[in-house]
């Protein structure tokens, strides 16, 4: 999804109109709303819908560097070696230690790059725009010290996303017996 398709939904959630908003610019309410985009997409990629990616890398030394990675890295997931046996690791702040040299197939959560207008959001396909919105309307609301409104979208928000979050329930009729 696009980021214009959330924050057209937010406009409509907060009542905004850029005729009604006179103390803002309009770049500068753009500017507000992309920012609160990018808020909620760290967070639900954090908190709720982790993003994976997979990776090889060269370890030297026993050590492969964050930097080898393409995205922004959360958490190190698990570290294999060449044959797909288990290598224990341990994370430290901008690189990881391995036991072992060589080549590592690396799993990883990442978070989202940040975004402006007209790109891509790079967040799980379960997730809505109208979810995101909800999420943007109260960062927003928060940021203009609308409290209470920041609280009901807030709330809004956090239900949609504990039903993307939750599995689907399988459904069993039970078997009839005819005599």
């Amino acid at each position: 999804m696009i980021i214009e398709e959330v924050i057209n939904c937010a406009y409509e959630y907060l009542g905004l109109n850029f005729s009604t908003e006179k103390n803002f610019d309009t770049d500068i309410l753009e500017y507000l709303l992309v920012f609160c985009t990018n808020i909620v997409l760290t967070e639900v990629a954090q908190e709720y819908l982790p993003l994976t990616d997979e990776k090889v890398v060269e370890a030297k030394g026993g050590v492969f560097s964050y930097s080898d990675l393409p995205k922004r890295v959360n958490k190190i997931v698990s570290v294999r070696d060449e044959n797909g046996n288990k290598v224990s690791f341990r994370q430290r702040s901008s690189c990881c230690k391995t036991g072992k040299d060589g080549k590592l197939t690396v799993e990883y959560r990442y978070l989202p790059e940040a975004i402006g207008m007209g790109d891509e959001c790079d967040v799980d396909p379960a997730v809505s725009a109208k979810t995101l919105a909800f999420g943007v309307a109260a960062e927003y609301c928060m940021l203009r010290g609308m409290y209470d409104k920041s609280e009901g979208f807030a709330e809004r928000f956090r239900q949609d996303m504990r039903a993307c979050v939750r599995p689907a329930k399988s459904v069993e009729i039970k078997n009839r017996g005819w005599y």
